[in-house]
C-alpha cells in the first residue's frame, strides 16, 4: 500500500468517527421537548417610575393595570438534549434592580464555546417576560429579536431592537423607537411629546388619535403608513431618496419643493411639525376610519 492510499484512508477513519461522536448527540436534539421553567417577582414602584428591560429574545410584554406594583412572570424554555439543558438552565440569568423609582430586568445568556464542535448549538432557547405594571409609568426596552407588546401605559416609551416585532397599543406619552427589520405597529396611541421612528428594512403602521407637537419618521427600504383623524393639522417636510414614494389621502395646501422627492406643505392650514425621510421606501398619510 502507497503511502497516498494510507493517508487516505485514514482520514476516511478520523471522518467516520466523527460522525459517531455526533449521531448521539443528534438524536438526542430531534427527541428532546420544550421544557419551561416559571418564576414570578414583584416590586414596588412610584407612579411615573421607569421600567429598563435588557432581553436578547423570546418576548418583552408590557401591560399596565391598576396597581403600584411591577409584577414580572418569567419562563424560561428549553429544548434540546437533558445534559444542554441542565447547563443552560443553571448558567441563564435574570437579574432584577430596583428602587423606590426604577426596576431594571436584565437576561443574561450563556455563551457556549466549543472549539472542536462541528455541529454548532444543538438546542432552542429564550425567556419570556410578561410584566404587569402601573399605567403611570415610563419604558425603556433593549434587544436583539424577541417579541415585544406595549400596552394601556401612560408615559414615554423607547425601543432599541433587531428584528423584533414591535406593537404599542392604546398608550398616552412619547415614543421612540429605533429598529432594524421586521414590523412596527402603533395603534390607538396618544402622543404627548415627541414621536420618534427610525427604522431600516422594517414596515411601519402608526395610527395616531393625536401627534403631540412634532413627528419624526424615518426608514430605508421600508414602508410607513400614518393615519391620523381628518381635521389633524401638518406641517410636511418631506425628503426622499431614489426610488421612494409618498402618497397622502389630504389634498396638500402651500406645497413648495424643486422635485417631487423634496418638498414642504401644510394639511389642514397646518399643526404638528411632520418630518418625513425614506430612502429607497414608501410614506403614506391616511385618514383614520372609525368616525375621527
Amino acid at each position: 500500500m502507497n503511502p497516498e492510499n494510507k493517508r487516505m484512508i485514514a482520514f476516511l477513519v478520523l471522518v467516520v468517527g466523527i460522525i459517531a461522536l455526533a449521531v448521539p448527540k443528534m438524536r438526542s436534539q430531534s427527541t428532546g421537548n420544550d421544557q419551561t421553567e416559571h418564576f414570578q417577582r414583584s416590586f414596588t414602584i412610584a407612579q411615573g417610575g421607569t421600567l429598563d428591560v435588557d432581553n436578547y429574545k423570546g418576548t418583552i410584554h408590557v401591560i399596565g393595570s391598576d396597581t403600584n406594583q411591577v409584577a414580572v412572570d418569567v419562563a424560561k424554555h428549553f429544548e434540546g438534549s437533558d445534559s444542554d439543558r441542565k447547563w443552560w438552565m443553571e448558567n441563564v440569568r435574570i437579574n432584577f434592580r430596583n428602587d423606590a423609582n426604577h426596576v431594571y430586568i436584565e437576561v443574561k445568556y450563556p455563551q457556549q464555546s466549543c472549539i472542536f464542535c462541528l455541529q454548532g448549538i444543538s438546542y432552542e432557547s429564550a425567556v419570556d417576560l410578561e410584566i404587569r405594571v402601573p399605567r403611570q409609568i415610563n419604558v425603556r426596552l433593549e434587544s436583539y429579536k424577541p417579541d415585544i407588546k406595549v400596552a394601556a401605559i401612560q408615559g414615554d416609551i423607547r425601543v432599541k431592537s433587531y428584528k423584533s416585532p414591535i406593537e404599542i397599543d392604546s398608550t398616552t406619552g412619547a415614543i421612540r423607537i429605533d429598529t432594524y427589520k421586521d414590523t412596527i405597529k402603533l395603534r390607538n396611541v396618544t402622543v404627548r411629546g415627541p414621536l420618534d421612528v427610525k427604522s431600516y428594512k422594517a414596515d411601519v403602521e402608526i395610527e395616531g388619535k393625536g401627534l403631540g407637537s412634532t413627528a419624526h419618521l424615518e426608514n430605508e427600504r421600508g414602508s410607513i403608513v400614518l393615519r391620523v383623524p381628518s381635521n389633524t393639522g401638518l406641517d410636511v417636510d418631506f425628503e426622499g431618496g431614489r426610488h421612494s414614494d409618498f402618497h397622502s389621502d389630504f389634498p396638500m395646501n402651500s406645497r413648495v419643493g424643486s422635485h417631487e422627492e423634496n418638498f414642504r406643505g401644510t394639511i389642514n392650514q397646518g399643526g404638528v411639525k411632520l418630518h418625513l425621510r425614506t430612502e429607497k421606501g414608501s410614506v403614506s398619510v391616511e385618514k383614520l376610519s372609525g368616525g375621527f
